[in-house]
């Protein structure tokens, strides 16, 4: 069954984000021609003021794809378990644990091709202007990045790119729900429902920065940390591997607080409009 929930809500959520994803891989070729005419059509502000404009749109529109994924996150989960259609999808013969896998799922599937849009689109850019290589910022970065990591090869590669694998899996699904635990929380109330959730969701915020102050406060003058230091000063892979293992946990953490939260609340809490 959750394999049918997932299903569809891909059906729901491609009708929207795959002409998207279609626009930002035309859009990355126009943007490529425009920045290649800029260079050519100094003295023609009518043409500069063409190119420049498809040049704006194509990275306002990376960042559309990345809110629009945003929203249709929310959207679906309320939509489809908070709203009207609640008692539809509430009463078929699927536990609550499966809705929510299938919200959390797509949603990460999503977040992810994004990225990766962002990516093949920044290529093609590239690709188009090869003398702009040199000149972008973006590509400066890449080169320091690849500089940094020059030494990884081997098991150290393998177990970095599982760390940010895991990382980036854990920090997407913990975005989502907190999302869904704030609008289940909020829609628990009888009335102001909206309201109450995103009070929720501020409050969550401010409750992560307080916990995350205390423990990085904590683990910064702890004694086992300085005898880390102490014992790991020249070993950058170490620390770099240890922030990034702490940042697991914490992530980790917040996943199980938060999908909780949501299931109980969905669970013997909710009450729909």
């Amino acid at each position: 069954m959750l394999g049918k929930l997932i299903k569809h809500e891909f059906r729901a959520t491609g009708r929207i984000m795959l002409p998207l994803f279609l626009a930002v891989l035309i859009l990355s070729a126009f943007a490529g021609l425009s920045i290649h005419g800029f260079e050519r059509a100094r003295d023609v502000r009518i043409l500069q003021a063409m190119y420049g404009t498809t040049i704006s749109v194509f990275f306002l529109s990376l960042f559309a794809v990345a809110v629009v994924a945003v929203v249709l996150m929310i959207q679906r989960f309320y939509k489809s378990l908070l709203r009207d259609e609640g008692y539809i999808s509430m009463t078929l013969p699927v536990s609550v644990d499966a809705h929510i896998w299938a919200k959390l799922l797509t949603s990460f599937a999503w977040f992810a091709l994004e990225v990766l849009l962002s990516a093949i689109a920044l290529v093609i850019v590239l690709s188009i202007n090869v003398s702009l290589r040199e000149e972008l910022w973006i590509w400066d970065m890449f080169e320091d990045f690849r500089y940094y990591f020059r030494d990884i090869h081997g098991f150290n590669a393998v177990r970095y790119g599982l760390e940010y694998l895991v990382l980036g899996f854990l920090g997407a699904c913990a975005f989502c729900l907190r999302c869904y635990a704030s609008m289940a929380i909020g829609h628990s109330a009888a009335d102001h429902k909206l309201l109450l959730s995103f009070v929720t969701w501020i409050a969550i915020g401010v409750a992560l920065r307080m916990i995350g102050s205390v423990i990085f406060a904590g683990l910064v003058f702890s004694d086992a940390y300085l005898n880390y230091l102490d014992i790991f000063a020249f070993e950058a892979d170490n620390t770099t591997h240890l922030f990034l293992l702490v940042s697991i946990l914490g992530f980790a953490l917040q996943d199980v607080v938060f999908y909780v939260l949501t299931r109980y609340f969905m669970k013997n809490k909710l009450n729909l409009p």
